[in-house]
């Protein structure tokens, strides 16, 4: 009996440990984006504040100059990694750690629009020769279901703004009539560099002017 009080001590102990190491780690690794954040917006806008809403999800509040957008907040989404079985399950799913910025516009668009990035890749039969090195690429255009019978200029200035930011790598574009009206999800690895901090801002800022031009 003593050794299984002993076991169950330790195994909690372990839990505790771990749990409080990781959440240290998300925390440093959510003040040295904050920290990025602020580097690469400059001038342009300031970090009003942070908020945790769990020890993997931040919440940061954004001003923007000039203010394209309104009540602007980033959603950062981290790795579980204080619950280890959630960690686990993230990781076997192979879901990534995101960014999502959500803002609301002086008119909301009269339109809802959700563009979802897709990738597929595929590889020859097991009987191919081994010998065989060549691979074949197909790049298909971008397309487009819609329920309207019509099609917008500012839909197509959209769509090539994305097209466009590739290497920004967003994984999802959502308009709305409601509040946010605008959000947009990004990989956290795809703030690598300074450039791709640039073209992603870039590429928001476009998209914004594009829905505040739309008159549907």
């Amino acid at each position: 009996m003593g050794f299984l009080v002993v076991d169950v001590l330790a195994g909690l102990l372990f839990v505790l440990l771990w749990f409080w190491a990781f959440s240290r780690y998300n925390r440093r690794k959510a003040a040295k984006l904050v920290q990025l954040l602020r580097t690469a917006l400059g001038s342009h806008a300031y970090i009003l504040g942070t908020k945790w809403s769990s020890s993997s999800r931040l919440l940061i509040r954004l001003r923007l100059s000039p203010a394209l957008f309104q009540q602007l907040v980033i959603r950062v989404e981290l790795y579980p990694r204080e619950l280890a079985l959630n960690w686990l399950w993230s990781r076997l799913r192979r879901r990534k750690e995101t960014l999502t910025f959500e803002a609301d516009f002086d008119c909301p668009p009269a339109f809802n629009l959700e563009v979802h990035n897709h990738r597929w890749v595929a590889r020859t039969g097991r009987k191919a020769p081994r010998h065989s090195r060549r691979v074949a690429i197909d790049q298909c255009e971008p397309f487009v279901l819609t329920t309207r019978g019509d099609w917008q200029r500012e839909i197509t200035a959209m769509m090539n703004a994305l097209v466009a930011s590739r290497d920004s790598d967003f994984l999802s574009v959502c308009f709305r009539r409601n509040s946010p009206h605008f959000s947009a999800t990004v990989p956290l690895d795809s703030l690598g560099s300074e450039s791709n901090h640039s073209q992603i801002f870039d590429v928001l800022r476009e998209l914004a002017n594009c829905a505040s031009a739309a008159s549907f």
